[in-house]
């Protein structure tokens, strides 16, 4: 099978993803994979619902540990995502469990000031532990999203890309 340019550059952007994915925390033995799948021409509605049967061909992952505030611990609520693309998109599902969802903080606020609740994909798409594209929402469905450079002493939040998103509380 011969790849279109572009859906060279989308898988090997991919699989960058992927072995960021792997390598997030080079101090763990074991590395993780995720194995997502091409979508095309169906991507999912983007409704914050998760309930699109395209979201089924993936698995849902998680098994994530703590940096903050407690180094290698196991988190005190689950998170899990899933990850599915096509010719021009990533699309990223997560959810975020939460034991008290009456204390959720659902803040509206402006685009890059989040308040309230939120969660953050890092994308380090040169693979080179030290630059990240960061893609954030609250649960209020406020949108965030920055470049990291500098091995991380550099933050530019006026970086806008165009992205779509919605969040959602369910029980």
């Amino acid at each position: 099978m011969i790849a279109r340019p572009k859906m060279k550059k989308m898988l090997l952007f991919l699989f960058i993803i992927l072995l960021f994915l792997q390598f997030a925390n080079a101090d763990s033995p074991v590395k993780k994979v995720y194995v997502t799948s091409n979508i095309n021409p169906h991507p999912p509605v983007i409704d914050g619902k998760l309930d699109d049967p395209v979201w089924a061909k993936v698995p849902w992952a998680g098994d994530f540990i703590q940096r903050n505030p407690y180094e290698g611990k196991e988190p005190s609520q689950a998170t899990a995502f899933k990850i599915l693309y096509d010719d021009s998109s990533i699309y990223i599902a997560i959810r975020a469990d939460d034991s008290e969802p009456e204390k959720i903080e659902k803040r509206m606020s402006r685009r890059d000031n989040l308040e309230g609740d939120w969660i953050e994909v890092h994308l380090d798409s040169y693979f080179d532990h030290r630059t990240a594209f960061c893609f954030m929402v609250n649960a209020s469905g406020v949108k965030g999203d920055l470049v990291i450079s500098d091995d991380g002493d550099d933050r530019d939040d006026t970086w806008d890309p165009i992205w779509y998103v919605k969040a959602d509380t369910d029980e």
